[in-house]
């Protein structure tokens, strides 16, 4: 009902804007729009682990073997970049999501996709930082500036950021050994 009741008066509003053009007979009444279109989006891919530009698997540890003992030390990890290809000259600011499956008791964590009956390490989840803040972790699927990778200027400049997953016990102590896989997707938001 309310819809009808809109529709009358958008129709009586244009009744009125139409016969008070008539009335005026003489009045020009010109728009002009002006914008501007720019280039929106970047070209961009992943460097440090094997595959193709857009889609990688980066092994930790030896061989993508780690002990238990690396993982509670936090140097069980890998070192991989994300690089752009080509951006327009108006590009000013980058945003990146991480995304994917989170860990139900580490918000920065990536789950392991490999259930546990199925032979996969329980309470172990993948953290992606700054290589150079590796204990600053991004929030996974977060969309607050804060908790999310925003690119500095010199990074822009230099067309890469440099970044490190860490494989982590997401509770104390509880950590069991088997296989870990997950998936981290990079989402880009351009300004």
């Amino acid at each position: 009902m309310k819809k009808n009741l809109y529709s009358l008066s958008a129709i009586a509003m244009t009744m009125l804007a139409l016969s008070g053009s008539v009335l005026a007979e003489s009045t020009n009444l010109d728009i002009n729009f002006t914008a501007n279109i720019r280039e929106t989006t970047c070209d961009m891919k992943l460097v440090g682990g094997t595959g193709s530009d857009t889609q990688q698997t980066l092994k930790i540890g030896n061989g993508g073997q780690v002990r238990l003992d690396e993982v509670k030390a936090g140097t069980a990890n890998a070192s991989f970049k994300i690089a752009m290809v080509e951006c327009p000259s108006s590009l000013t600011g980058l945003k990146t999501t991480v995304k994917g499956t989170k860990s139900a008791d580490l918000a920065s964590g990536l789950a392991n996709t490999i259930a546990k009956a199925s032979g996969g390490a329980d309470n172990s989840a993948i953290e992606i930082a700054r290589a150079d803040a590796p204990s600053a972790p991004f929030i996974i699927n977060s969309t607050v500036d804060a908790e999310r990778l925003i690119w500095s200027p010199t990074e822009i400049q230099n067309k890469e950021v440099a970044l490190v997953a860490t494989l982590r016990e997401t509770k104390a102590n509880n950590m069991t050994i088997g296989d870990f896989q997950t998936v981290a997707t990079f989402e880009f938001t351009y300004e």
